[in-house]
């Protein structure tokens, strides 16, 4: 027999040691009599004897009936009579028509159409009626951005600018009468038409609201706010712009990953784009803005990381896509200084920016394997998530704001360090929750100051330097804003689809 090792000899002296050490304590008996007492021990328990139990009959009981039934389960008709008789067929008819109308509503507008055809109530030639004016081009060139930088204020000294803001709620209408969505709203824009207002709003279901703003008060207590409402998608209206060539047209996109175009003049809606990946999903449009230094030419952002840009004139069936983040980008921005950068905002917690002109094959950022990206020129990580970005208009700032309660501003006028370091930090809370879209700071198209809005209640403006100009008071939180790009007037959108106006006395910016 081979000789033990070390190793079996201190395993068999531990063995013996536990058997004696159980012995003493006497752990054996007491664990079979634990075992006789559950009853689980090798000898067998005593048969108790069965008796027998006579056969009671019992009546089938009634089911029971709820107290409250709709008529339409109980085969009533509207007004209160019930047919003769209602039989299968029938009752299958009725739940194929309930299943039916669901799925129409959760089924997205696909191809081109007329908005009259959304909104059957209305007459057509009064629909178009409601937005003759907005659609006659109000720049002689044609070209938005050119002509923005002509209206570009030199910066102000902070008092002359708190006088400039300090801003007046439209009272024509008070806020709960301007319903200008069906839900929450995730999208505003203030059309640039001076002589007239437009706002437009998209929520969070998909429905797209038209407000012509009344600036004379109609006397007539019954008159309602002039708003056009229709379901253009079944998700977030993500964004809402004008098209810079043509300010009669206006662009609206969805977390369908569907960009699609309403004519103020004809009151068409073309359908750009759909978006979809190389499985042939929906990719969600999380944001997109115009090419300052080319009209045309749209770059957009998407719910899972990723960016494309592409000529709004060749209606692409589809576009490449490159992957800048490998979580949702919820918002960007394009620099006006110079327009091959852009900066984004994203789940990843971090602001990122980058240069457009370099492709970078497979980063080692990303998990994601054989994608392509852009060169990242500088960076900022959060402690939370960046909910969103945006560049003055003179290309000097760029603000962010997300989930950390702060608000920060960065100086860009030169090309950025590697690592952005902000040179102004503001506390600002932005714990929006589940019932609130995400606040997110705006600068305004034209002069250096920035939006955004307050938990507390309120739209807050600052200039570029951090400073506090104004302190809007609503009644509840205007959530999303938005600038009208030349006048002093801004509006907030909340949680109910309500509208808050905000405007200077003398109409002039």
């Amino acid at each position: 027999m081979a000789e033990l090792s070390d190793f079996q000899k201190r395993r068999l002296e531990n063995i013996k040691r536990n058997n004696d050490l159980l012995k003493k304590l006497n752990l054996n008996a007491a664990s079979r009599q634990l075992k006789r007492d559950a009853g689980i021990d090798g000898h067998r328990q005593p048969k108790k004897k069965s008796i027998k139990k006579k056969e009671v009959k019992r009546e089938p009981k009634e089911p029971k009936v709820p107290t409250r039934r709709s008529r339409r389960l109980m085969g009533e008709l509207a007004d209160g009579n019930t047919p003769s008789s209602l039989n299968e067929d029938q009752l299958f008819k009725q739940n194929r028509e309930v299943e039916d109308l669901k799925k129409i509503k959760e089924t997205p507008v696909i191809g081109d159409i007329k908005l009259s055809d959304l909104i059957k109530d209305e007459d057509e030639n009064k629909l178009e009626a409601r937005f003759v004016g907005y659609g006659n081009k109000n720049f002689s060139s044609g070209d938005f951005f050119k002509e923005l930088q002509k209206y570009q204020k030199p910066p102000s000294d902070v008092q002359e600018l708190q006088q400039k803001f300090d801003l007046q709620m439209y009272d024509i209408f008070q806020p709960n009468e301007i319903k200008l969505t069906q839900d929450r709203i995730s999208a505003m824009f203030f059309h640039p038409s001076e002589d007239k207002k437009l706002i437009v709003g998209g929520d969070t279901t998909g429905h797209v609201g038209l407000w012509n703003v009344t600036d004379t008060d109609p006397q007539d207590q019954l008159v309602e706010p002039e708003i056009t409402k229709f379901k253009l998608f079944t998700k977030n209206v993500g964004r809402i712009d004008v098209m810079p060539s043509d300010l009669s047209k206006i662009l609206t996109a969805s977390y369908d990953g569907i960009l699609r175009s309403i004519d103020l003049n004809t009151l068409n809606s073309e359908e750009i784009l759909t978006l979809e990946n190389e499985y042939g999903e929906a990719v969600g449009i999380s944001d997109y803005q115009f090419q300052t230094n080319d009209p045309h030419h749209i770059l957009l952002t998407t719910l899972s990381g990723e960016f494309a840009t592409f000529d709004v004139r060749s209606k692409p069936s589809n576009v490449s896509l490159r992957r800048l983040a490998d979580k949702k980008i919820g918002s960007f921005s394009v620099n006006p200084r110079r327009p091959h950068e852009i900066a984004t905002g994203s789940l990843d917690r971090t602001l990122k920016i980058w240069d457009l002109r370099k492709i970078v094959k497979n980063p080692e950022w990303s998990q994601f394997e054989n994608c392509s990206s852009y060169h990242i020129v500088s960076i900022y990580d959060s402690r939370l998530s960046v909910s969103a970005v945006s560049y003055s208009p003179s290309g000097e700032s760029l603000v962010c704001n997300g989930y950390d309660d702060t608000i920060r501003l960065f100086d860009v006028r030169h090309e950025p360090k590697e690592q952005l370091e902000p040179k102004i930090t503001l506390k600002h809370n932005c714990q929006t929750g589940r019932w609130t879209s995400i606040l997110k700071a705006r600068f305004k198209p034209n002069t250096d100051v920035f939006a955004i809005a307050n938990m507390s209640r309120a739209i807050d403006i600052y200039n570029s330097e951090g400073q506090q100009l104004a302190h809007l008071k609503t009644a509840t939180v205007p959530a999303v804003v938005s600038w009208h790009p030349l006048q002093n007037w801004i509006v907030g959108g909340n949680s109910s689809g309500k509208a808050f106006l905000f405007t200077d006395n003398s109409g002039s910016s």
